[in-house]
């Protein structure tokens, strides 16, 4: 017998069978088909391929880092567009508020240049305009419309100024009242418009030009007096001026005279209603924008107070009160 001791037998048993047509391969080439005992565990390990382990992790590796490096250049350059563009619009706004200021410097430097334009008076007047006004001009612009607003109250109470005037005439004439009435609308018209303008639409427009608390202040001490006396004036009382008392008591004697002073009570009631309208359409934009009353103080102290025409004056005054009290003092004595 060819059998083998030491052969594997379920690799005897179940082994094909060669047919006497089937042509023997040789040892090299049944390196899986044959039995156990031509097999050579360390016959084909040089034809093994390592396992590419290594190098599928090299080239992954490198793979990785240049991606990492392209986006960090990416986002590189990224950061230096956002950064070019963010410098663009510093230099954008640093060169617009310059122009603005440079336009404020020269408005505020010119003004005195400019012509005077108001009031504007007829040419036939031998009067010529005292100040220069241009709200679209000197004026911010997210104020105009506010300093527009004062001027309109300022034009309307002129305006029932006037037309008082005519109602105290009519009044006179043909109801019977007072002379003194009269004289006292004329002097109002002729005191009050030009007072109204300087103590109270002035200092509010100058307040916006020049971002001033201490016009500010001007404007809301002297308008709110000059309310309570525009209430007295819409009442009526005691003949101060046509309201609604003497108006209502009119009626009774001549209808015309009364719808005309009826008209002059009417424009005193808007008057002073677009007066409390100012003052708190002005007073809420004063809280808003930051100003107090010590900077208003500290701007009056830096203005006016430093003002060398004020500082003689008050030096002169601070001497004369000294003398005539030293005077008053000692005459007693000698």
């Amino acid at each position: 017998m060819n059998s083998n001791p030491f052969a594997d037998p379920f690799a005897i048993n179940y082994a094909p069978v060669r047919t006497e047509d089937e042509p023997v391969q040789p040892a090299a080439n049944r390196g899986t088909t044959g039995t156990s005992d031509d097999f050579n565990p360390f016959a084909n390990q040089s034809n093994v391929a390592p396992a590419p382990t290594h190098q599928g992790a090299s080239g992954l590796g490198g793979g990785a880092t240049v991606t990492m490096s392209d986006e960090l250049f990416r986002k590189q350059e990224e950061l230096e567009r956002k950064s070019q563009e963010l410098r663009q619009r510093e230099e954008e706004l640093n060169r617009r508020q310059q122009q603005q200021q440079n336009m404020n410097t020269g408005a505020h430097a010119n003004t005195s240049q400019r012509p005077h334009n108001w009031p504007p008076l007829p040419a036939f007047i031998p009067i010529e305009p005292c100040f220069y006004q241009d709200i679209e001009v000197e004026i911010p612009v997210q104020f105009q419309k506010t300093v527009t607003v004062v001027y309109y109250v300022f034009l309307i109470y002129v305006l029932a100024l006037t037309v008082n005037v005519v109602a105290s005439m009519f009044y006179m004439i043909f109801a019977k009242g007072p002379v003194g009435q009269l004289l006292l609308a004329i002097i109002q018209l002729c005191l009050f418009s030009p007072c109204s303008f300087l103590f109270w639409f002035r200092p509010v427009y100058k307040a916006f030009r020049n971002d001033s608390s201490f016009n500010f202040m001007v404007f809301f001490f002297v308008l709110f007096f000059h309310s309570l006396f525009t209430l007295v004036q819409t009442l009526g009382v005691s003949s101060y001026a046509c309201g609604w008392i003497n108006t209502i008591e009119t009626f009774g004697v001549s209808v015309p005279v009364a719808l005309i002073m009826l008209l002059s009570a009417l424009c005193f009631t808007a008057a002073l209603a677009g007066m409390v309208y100012a003052l708190l359409r002005v007073h809420k934009l004063y809280r808003g924008s930051g100003f107090s009353i010590d900077k208003a103080r500290q701007e009056f102290t830096n203005g006016v107070m430093a003002d060398r025409n004020v500082q003689a004056a008050a030096s002169a005054a601070t001497t004369a009160a000294a003398g005539a009290a030293f005077q008053q003092a000692t005459q007693g004595r000698f």
